[in-house]
């Protein structure tokens, strides 16, 4: 084995795992807001949004997480989930963290949210191991 071949491994080990966490969290976010409308509802309304954003944002959330783990369409759900962190960060993150003029845990978690979602899109192509790579 190698040295080349040990790096594409690892690397589709890393990509493995990022995608993982990345539908584990989507998923452990939108679960709620897809199942318990009233709540989902209440949240958007209390950030200023139209109540219904709540619920497909969840709706959209689940989808996209399952397309994700099942490998289907999955390029085009990172972006679908890019965009959704992308507008949590500029709608709830800064916001909460300008007027407690300090820098959230809540901002820090989704930026990296944000920086995994963002390399599944540029680099997960959605190959398992090296062999489907041209050398």
């Amino acid at each position: 084995m190698n040295s080349a071949t040990t790096t594409h491994q690892f690397q589709d080990f890393s990509l493995l795992l990022r995608r993982l966490v990345v539908v584990f969290i989507f998923l452990y976010h939108g679960l709620p807001k897809a199942i318990d409308w009233p709540w989902s509802t209440e949240t958007f309304i209390g950030f200023g949004l139209p109540g219904f954003l709540g619920i497909i944002t969840g709706m959209v959330e689940v989808v996209a997480s399952v397309f994700i783990l099942l490998r289907f369409w999955h390029r085009w759900s990172n972006l679908v989930l890019l965009f959704i962190i992308a507008g949590a960060i500029a709608i709830v993150q800064i916001p909460g963290s300008l007027s407690a003029a300090t820098i959230s845990a809540g901002l820090e978690r989704d930026l990296l949210i944000l920086v995994g979602t963002l390399i599944l899109v540029a680099f997960d192509h959605g190959t398992i191991g090296s062999a489907q790579r041209t050398q």
